[in-house]
């Protein structure tokens, strides 16, 4: 028999908390919903299905250059376009969501910290057959002849697309919710971004949960994107060079 005034246990004694936690914060109300946090959250929710399914508005047949200009395009609508046309009408300054600027130069040796790491591991498993399998997005044959001029439209919307990444993950997500979960942001824009890389080698999805940790803090800590951009366009470049060499292709 429990003994009179004696502390709840078990689950009894997590739902006890639970509801002084609830009773502290004045209950289940909208009246303490963070609208800015909603409105990121759904925003994220539609921009993540677009991103995900968009691809399926593609014509058949398309030419391999095409084809990944319309993936890519479909990413940049979703990532950056959206996101950007939900700001202005809600009027959050893009400064606030990672679109600033200030303060680059006192915080570029992690990132270039990133970059010694990063770049030696991407040549090195470039070597992988899987790597070679995936690698570069704009299809390639073995020993062909590179048509440059393709090549460099590809790549001119390649690094669009990385803008869009970063200031969707670490400027929308992570800044966009810092105000309303702190450091827990970092954690709620690791989840999506993980799973973006699920059609990707297990290697790079392992990859993406400490890249979504390191960068979300790095971009907490600078309150800018930008870094992050050139970092994640600098690795992106090196694996599609890499990818390349190891194909035998003719430039």
């Amino acid at each position: 028999m429990k003994k009179s005034g004696s502390q709840p246990h078990g689950s009894e004694g997590a739902h006890h908390s639970a509801k002084g936690i609830l009773h502290e914060r004045g209950g289940l109300s909208l009246r303490n919903v963070d609208r800015q946090a909603v409105l990121v959250l759904v925003t994220a929710a539609c921009c993540l299905w677009i991103g995900q399914f968009g691809g399926r508005l593609r014509p058949p047949n398309l030419q391999p250059l095409h084809r990944s200009v319309a993936w890519a395009g479909i990413q940049i609508f979703a990532y950056l376009i959206i996101p950007v046309i939900v700001c202005m009408i809600f009027r959050i300054n893009l400064a606030t969501v990672g679109w600033s600027i200030r303060g680059l130069k006192e915080h570029w040796r992690p990132y270039a910290g990133i970059l010694f790491v990063a770049l030696p591991a991407v040549v090195a498993v470039s070597f992988s057959s899987e790597f070679q399998a995936k690698y570069p997005l704009l299809e390639v044959r073995d020993g062909s002849q590179i048509d440059l001029a393709q090549m460099l439209i590809w790549w001119v919307f390649y690094a669009v697309q990385f803008v869009a990444i970063e200031s969707f993950f670490r400027g929308f997500l992570v800044l966009g919710l810092a105000d309303a979960f702190g450091m827990n942001a970092i954690l709620i824009a690791m989840l999506p971004y993980l799973a973006i890389h699920f059609s990707k080698p297990p290697l790079e999805a392992v990859a993406s949960i400490v890249g979504a940790l390191i960068m979300g803090i790095l971009a907490l800590r600078s309150r800018s994107i930008w870094l992050g951009v050139f970092v994640h366009i600098a690795v992106a470049g090196t694996m599609d060079v890499s990818s390349l060499l190891q194909k035998g292709v003719q430039w």
